[in-house]
């Protein structure tokens, strides 16, 4: 893969650290395939018709459960949807949401300790672990590493994602329409497809790593790194044609009321009957 894109038409080439940044991290080493296919990430919620061949749905499976996954426990499951009506009945759950309804695959990842319970049953064993928090904690762990490997299989293979985090709006609802037993949750969903020509999105930029990265102990961003952020998230809003409002005050609205949640303010009610057998 080059290292290089275009994100305007006016043929000014930026390296892909610098679009991932908002500049140039002369530190970030691009030139490496897997590197620059993982900084070239973009959100797709724009599909066409065409069909996800199940060659590379499984490619991309098993490049899940190429994933590490704690005391090799495996404790997740995938529903793969596309039958359009189901996906439909799905959608509804999800807030309707237009790329659910494009994308050719929806695949709903699923914390799943059901299977290791019932193996824990079939030996006769206490199975005290399974009350505790930490026991839906490393299914979700699990479930969240090993999506992320199948989309960036999914994205090597020419397929654009999205990750869609409304599977877990009506999570009990949903959990019902798919049958899932006790002790098995939905964490993320995930839809793919070919990205439309027509539609297409650039790299988002991130926060500097100096946000993120703390050198031995905890650091508080200051207001001066969040700001630059600001303005750098202010020029890809306007570039995108959307207002350009930065990032600070976008993350105080989405966070602003349990309202925004859309009914995930229930998710860990749900969690505790799942994971305690009941339903």
């Amino acid at each position: 893969m080059s290292l290089w894109v275009f994100p305007d038409g006016n043929g000014h080439r930026m390296r892909i650290n610098e679009v991932r940044y908002g500049e140039t991290d002369a530190t970030v080493r691009t030139g490496n395939a897997v590197v620059d296919h993982m900084l070239m990430h973009r959100t797709i919620r724009r599909f066409t018709s065409d069909p996800v061949a199940e060659a590379d749905i499984r490619t991309a499976i098993a490049a899940a459960q190429s994933a590490a996954t704690s005391s090799n426990l495996q404790s997740w499951s995938v529903i793969k949807i596309t039958d359009p009506a189901h996906k439909r009945e799905v959608n509804r759950l999800c807030g309707n949401q237009g790329q659910i309804e494009e994308a050719p695959v929806m695949l709903v990842w699923l914390a799943d300790q059901s299977r290791n319970y019932a193996i824990g049953q079939a030996y006769d064993t206490p199975l005290e672990a399974f009350d505790y928090f930490e026991s839906m904690m490393l299914g979700t762990v699990d479930t969240c590493i090993a999506a992320q490997n199948s989309a960036l299989a999914f994205e090597a293979l020419g397929y654009g994602t999205c990750f869609i985090g409304a599977v877990r709006d009506n999570a009990a609802v949903l959990s019902s329409l798919l049958k899932l037993p006790a002790r098995c949750a939905p964490v993320t969903g995930l839809v793919v497809g070919r990205p439309h020509p027509r539609h297409d999105t650039d790299i988002k930029p991130r926060l500097a790593q100096e946000v993120v990265v703390h050198d031995e102990f905890y650091r508080m961003a200051g207001r001066q790194e969040i700001a630059a952020y600001d303005h750098v998230m202010s020029q890809f809003q306007d570039k995108q044609g959307m207002v350009p409002v930065g990032w600070s005050s976008a993350v105080a609205a989405r966070l602003g009321t349990k309202g925004v949640l859309h009914g995930r303010d229930r998710y860990m009610e749900f969690l505790r009957a799942a994971y305690m057998g009941v339903r």
